[in-house]
């Protein structure tokens, strides 16, 4: 199974500029060679100090967990940092880091809780003999994500991150344990914009995989299809794009 993200936009809400720091910008912001010296640069940019992303776009997803039949999905999400606490977007979720970020610094380490809402079956089936398997409900997930991201991989201004969520039912469901690794690259291409892409995956547990996939006796009898116990794996791969534009100018 695979999960597009189509590109998405997204806009700063709002900004508030840090204070200044001990290193000067280059005169020309093309010639900033080291981390330090590019946040320098983006010292008065709307990607500076608390400000919040709110971003709009779609995902080509399965209309259901295990489905063959694809749609394309509005979606949203925000993006910012508020008070020192960076803010993630998730599908249909949301991490959260409580690490500070320390200007200048090259590697820096993110953790805090994540969350998300997953929908299985509860809209439209179209498959008539999974639509005898009846509905399921939706879940909600709750967790802990980690990881560490690099600067100044290509350029002075450009990131590389690497993670992991780590997310368990909290609704009750009995909807089992996800680990979904992923890696986002982004990079400025001015004061006022951003684009990135990302990429990852998902593995779960068998309680998982037997709450979504699994078809027990009465499951069966009603749709002719054999009886099936869920096991644990590889469950998916995504991708992604994105870019946020400050509207303020």
């Amino acid at each position: 199974m695979n999960r597009i993200l189509l590109p998405a936009i997204a806009f700063a809400a709002s900004a508030v500029p840090a204070l200044a720091q001990d290193v000067a910008p280059p005169a020309d912001p093309a010639q900033a060679e080291t981390p330090a010296q590019a946040d320098a640069v983006l010292e008065s940019s709307v990607f500076d100090g608390d400000f919040l992303v709110v971003a709009a776009g779609a995902v080509s997803m399965p209309s259901y967990e295990g489905s063959d039949n694809r749609t394309i999905t509005p979606a949203g999400g925000v993006f910012g940092r508020i008070a020192g606490i960076g803010i993630n977007p998730r599908a249909a979720g949301v991490a959260l880091d409580f690490i500070p970020e320390e200007k200048g610094q090259r590697l820096s380490f993110n953790l805090g809780p994540v969350a998300r809402y997953r929908a299985n079956r509860t809209g439209s089936i179209k498959d008539p003999v999974v639509a005898r398997l009846g509905k399921l409900d939706g879940v909600i997930e709750g967790g802990v994500s980690a990881g560490f991201s690099l600067k100044g991989v290509i350029n002075a201004f450009d990131r590389i991150s690497l993670g992991a969520d780590v997310r368990w039912d909290i609704s009750g469901k009995g909807g089992g344990r996800v680990i979904a690794p992923g890696m986002t690259y982004f990079t400025p291409v001015s004061k006022g914009q951003v684009i990135g892409a990302r990429v990852g995956a998902e593995f779960v547990d068998r309680k998982y995989a037997q709450y979504n996939y699994g078809i027990d006796a009465a499951g069966s009898a009603a749709s002719g299809l054999p009886q099936y116990a869920g096991r644990g794996g590889f469950k998916e791969w995504n991708v992604g794009a994105f870019t946020a534009i400050d509207l303020s100018g």
